[in-house]
């Protein structure tokens, strides 16, 4: 068994990793950006296995756009709640 069967399931428990900790974590900036990491490294996971249309969408949406607009969210939320 070489090393990259080995990483591929490194990321794999990674992403998996993250996916539960970007539900279950209470403060809503820590899981979108758990959820950010775990675009992320799905992103070069797509791209190892030969997908590179899939992982840039990956980055470019998930990662990227979705990431942006979950934080916007939070801090017009969290604004809100303080002026109450």
């Amino acid at each position: 068994m070489g090393a990259v069967p080995v990483l591929d399931w490194v990321a794999f428990g990674l992403v998996l990793l993250l996916a539960l900790l970007a539900v279950h974590l209470r403060d809503l900036l820590k899981g979108a950006l758990a959820l950010a990491v775990m675009s992320a490294i799905l992103a070069a996971m797509f791209f190892h296995f030969g997908a590179p249309w899939a992982a840039m969408f990956e980055l470019s949406v998930c990662a990227g756009f979705i990431t942006v607009l979950f934080l916007a969210v939070i801090a017009l939320t969290e604004a809100r709640e303080q002026d109450d």
